[in-house]
């Protein structure tokens, strides 16, 4: 909106002035300017250099890549075709004429279809063009294996390096109101100039390599620590080192030089320049000299300090230009959000990442085994029927007859397990001269053939497993990626009343926080001062404080310790009370004396008033199930206390039995978690029996038709939420119950007759009765382990 209105002033007529201007006040519009023929110029210099270069002593991809920067731009490409020719034409004229010569076709047809912005577009055409020169010189080698793989590696590099130079390109190119580059546009153009210094560092002129490459080295090393301090220097000194490096320009020696020069430049960034360029003057020459004085040469050392010179003496607004910004800074206010989104984005990334190896392991082959069994008969007819007179007759003028008898053959091998001769039609056994040699072929081989495919179904299982392992990480880190959204609220003005209200009181405090859960319950207040040296002030005087400035009800954490520090400070952490209290107990007994209970049970009250009830039962009887249930106890218990949604940590404890599965196990999974505050409760079931809540004089069931955690990859969750009242007792019952009692429809009726008898209040009175009860309904029905997790909820007074 802010381009057209400008626009829109620039062409609204004014007043008194006439719309047609004179003709004499005409000018012709320059179409070419000074700056674009200096621009023009250096990505031509650049071409050559990019030309020239060669990595690793045999691969030439920079030449194309540099050239794909411009499909589509008309006169550059052509500019730039003619540069990078003139560097790579002369060393490898066959290669280099073949990749120009298709570049060429691909704009001269695909050109005019792709735009500035389509920079993966056009690395992929790089990359083609690439493939045909390296396919076209690998054949004219005589069609080797080696030049063939040597094609394939330079179009993937032709891709990579013209995605991370073309940000550079276009903003070298492009004309802009704002001519700071961005970070990207900063990291492109110093993978430009660092392929041509490459390029350079190639070229047998004189002076050129030890001489101007040194003084441009030190003069972008300067600018970049100038520009960002210790991690620009080290970024671009890191990046120069490495393109340098891998195109033999620089050891790693240099390459070390290189990163720690712009190290220590960025150090004294905040100094100045003089102490910046000192520094970078100062670095290389004592690491070299410590490290091989003969290195240290008078040329090489005169072009560093030129180009640390000519940074010193350059304007600070050109050395922002080229600079730009290779570390986005961010705005204090946004920046936890942005933190944020970040993560969220690379937990995204790493699910994804995941994800497709997961598809990797899973490899089809359908018409593999229609191969292999061709293969099979060509070897049988190979070994058993080489050197025999009837060859010709029977595998090329009875070639259909001998494929069937073969295939016959083989045939009563997967059925019998062995094929004779008798078993053979008899046509076959006169007129084969090598009948048992033939019979004993085809066995030997279906065996081998046996073998064969029964490892590889072997493989194929265990590539399954490693693809449900890798998907089931996938499925967490994509759950992870949804759990970062913030949970409190912050309340600046409550810890500012509290601040007041403690410093009447003569404490003074140094940091105070006060938060609150979204849905308004669950205060916390976090608040630090210099310690009282455990005379009890924390309980005798803040504790009070904090509950009227709250107008809450607020209790100590870890009230029986003194949180005084080393530094005498004292940090101290209130927590909401909740209106309701859940009491909890359990009663188990074991299917055998002297064999551990298979069912797991857990209760746990978090910071935030949710107490959760667990009971897990692990597939069969011992230690195996005992292990199964207690695993998906702790992992529910330490998902739970981290904060974590239970959905989440449902499909998390679900993928962690699954890449435990080295043979069908599984566990059953009831969650009964219950919001402290206003009494809501939530039962989540996978594979467990009904629960059920006795309200008075009524029972009410609680059910949910799922599968047991650890068998499906994607678990499917249910939810029952009900309303607790005061009194209500909430029992959790293993398999083990109900089976005894003859099923959950039974259950229900079963629990309210035996409850109106003996009326209970307190949880364990109530599980152990409850068991023992059970176990006096065991008749014929073999015993199971049998465990009973029941929890009372109660109203507190308000005198808590």
């Amino acid at each position: 909106m802010e381009k057209t209105e400008i626009i829109l002033e620039q062409i609204a007529p004014q007043p008194g002035v006439s719309q047609d201007a004179p003709f004499h006040s005409s000018r012709i519009p320059k179409l070419i300017h000074g700056k674009d023929v200096l621009r023009f110029a250096m990505i031509c210099v650049m071409g050559v250099c990019w030309g020239k270069a060669e990595m690793l002593h045999i691969l030439r991809p920079m030449g194309i890549a540099y050239l794909s920067l411009f499909f589509g731009e008309g006169i550059l490409f052509w500019g730039a075709l003619v540069c990078v020719a003139a560097g790579c034409i002369v060393d490898i004229p066959l290669k280099a004429g073949a990749a120009l010569a298709a570049a060429c076709a691909i704009q001269l047809t695909l050109g005019r279809f792709v735009e500035r912005e389509e920079m993966l577009k056009k690395a992929l055409l790089g990359a083609f063009a690439m493939a045909l020169a390296g396919v076209f010189f690998a054949i004219s080698k005589g069609g080797l294996t080696f030049y063939f793989a040597v094609a394939g590696i330079e179009s993937a590099l032709v891709m990579g390096l013209s995605l991370l130079a073309q940000r550079g390109i276009v903003f070298l190119w492009e004309k802009r109101k704002v001519s700071i580059p961005t970070r990207e546009e900063t990291l492109g153009l110093v993978f430009l100039f660092g392929g041509a210094m490459a390029g350079i560092s190639q070229m047998e002129v004189p002076y050129l390599q030890q001489g101007v490459l040194p003084c441009l080295l030190a003069y972008f090393l300067a600018a970049c620590a100038w520009r960002d301090g210790m991690g620009g220097g080290s970024a671009a000194g890191i990046l120069l080192g490495l393109v340098l490096y891998l195109c033999s320009g620089v050891d790693l020696l240099f390459f070390t030089v290189l990163g720690v020069s712009g190290l220590m430049a960025g150090c004294l960034k905040d100094l100045g320049r003089v102490p910046l360029v000192l520094a970078l003057m100062i670095t290389p020459v004592l690491f070299l000299f410590y490290a091989d004085a003969s290195l240290v040469e008078p040329l090489w050392a005169g072009g560093w300090a030129l180009g640390a010179a000519a940074f010193f003496v350059t304007p600070k607004k050109y050395l922002v230009w080229m600079t730009g910004n290779l570390w986005e800074k961010e705005e204090s206010k946004d920046k936890f959000i942005r933190k944020k989104e970040l993560l969220e984005e690379r937990l995204l990334a790493f699910s994804q990442a995941f994800a497709a190896l997961a598809k990797t392991f899973v490899h089809q082959e359908e018409l593999q085994e229609k191969k292999d069994v061709s293969k099979l008969v060509d070897n049988i007819a190979e070994k058993a029927c080489k050197g025999c007179g009837m060859a010709h007759y029977c595998w090329n003028e009875e070639l259909y007859r001998t494929y069937s008898m073969t295939f016959s053959a083989l045939s009563y091998c997967e059925e019998k397990g062995r094929v004779t001769l008798s078993q053979l039609p008899e046509a076959f056994s006169q007129m084969c001269a090598r009948g048992d040699v033939f019979v004993n072929t085809v066995n030997q081989a279906y065996d081998g053939y046996r073998r064969d495919r029964l490892w590889l179904g072997r493989l194929a299982e265990c590539r399954e497993l490693v693809s449900q392992q890798m998907k089931a990480v996938s499925d967490i880190l994509l759950g992870l990626s949804g759990q970062l959204e913030v949970g409190h609220v912050f309340l600046e003005q409550a810890g500012q009343l509290l601040r007041e209200e403690c410093g009447k009181e003569g404490i003074r405090l140094r940091d105070v926080r006060v938060v609150e859960e979204k849905n308004r319950f669950g205060r916390q207040v976090q608040i630090s001062f210099r310690g009282c040296g455990c005379r009890g002030v924390c309980k005798s005087k803040l504790l009070p404080l904090v509950k009227r400035t709250m107008n809450r009800p607020m209790v100590l954490k870890d009230a029986n310790t003194c949180h005084c520090q080393k530094d005498g400070i004292c940090t101290l952490c209130f927590t909401e009370v909740p209106s309701f209290g859940l009491a909890t107990a359990t009663a188990f007994s074991s299917a055998e004396e002297n064999q551990p209970i298979g069912d797991s049970t857990a209760f746990l009250e978090t910071d935030r008033g949710i107490a959760l009830m667990a009971l897990s039962d692990g597939m069969g009887q011992g230690k195996r199930a005992a292990e199964e249930s207690r695993t998906a106890i702790e992992l529910l218990e330490q998902f739970t206390e981290a904060g974590f949604e239970r959905d989440l940590a449902v499909k998390m404890i679900n993928s962690a039995l699954l890449l435990r599965k080295g043979e069908e196990t599984y566990a059953t999974l009831d969650i009964c978690a219950v919001d402290l505050f206003d009494g809501r409760a939530e039962f989540i079931k996978l594979g467990a029996v009904s629960s059920y809540i006795s309200r008075g004089e009524r029972i009410l069931t609680i059910t949910a038709h799922t599968l047991p955690a650890g068998i499906l990859q994607q678990v499917q969750i249910v939810k029952n939420e009900m309303l607790l009242k005061d009194g209500d007792m909430v029992f959790l019952l293993s398999d083990g119950i109900t089976e005894a009692l003859g099923g959950e429809n039974i259950t229900a009726g079963w629990l309210k007759d035996k409850l109106e008898k003996v009326p209970l209040s307190n949880p364990q009175d109530a599980a152990d009765y409850i068991l023992r009860e059970a176990k006096k309904e065991i008749k014929d029905v073999p015993m199971d382990d049998m465990t009973v997790l029941a929890g009372r909820f109660w109203k507190k007074r308000k005198s808590a």
